[in-house]
């Protein structure tokens, strides 16, 4: 396994488990954050610029829907960019309503660590 995956899997493993701290561990103070849903669809959806408010958004998600699965399946990695593919199942919390998915994370590397 590269020191990418192994990273990338590590950010999997705490975001699965709802753990800022640990996450935050594995991004640079310049990262930033990409939901490409708009903002008047979906509030969080658009761009967060910096950790700080990357983690405040995940944060608001986290406290919004369970993640009841987060399974990455395929992993494709360049040295500047790798691709996640996920299957996920999350519940919103408020409406107990299911959202089962597979979803893609582009990341954008420097020296094998994220950078967005």
């Amino acid at each position: 396994m590269t020191k990418t995956e192994t990273i990338l899997d590590e950010i999997y493993d705490a975001w699965r488990d709802h753990d800022l701290e640990r996450l935050a561990s594995y991004l640079p103070d310049e990262f930033s954050h990409v939901i490409h849903i708009p903002p008047d669809v979906y509030p969080l959806g658009g761009v967060c610029q910096g950790k700080k408010a990357a983690l405040k958004r995940l944060s608001l998600i986290f406290m919004e829907f369970d993640s009841l699965l987060l399974d990455p399946r395929e992993i494709v990695i360049d040295p500047n960019r790798a691709a996640v593919e996920i299957q996920i199942h999350c519940r919103h919390k408020e409406t107990g309503r299911s959202l089962e998915s597979v979803k893609t994370n582009f990341w954008t590397l420097e020296a094998g660590w994220p950078v967005s």
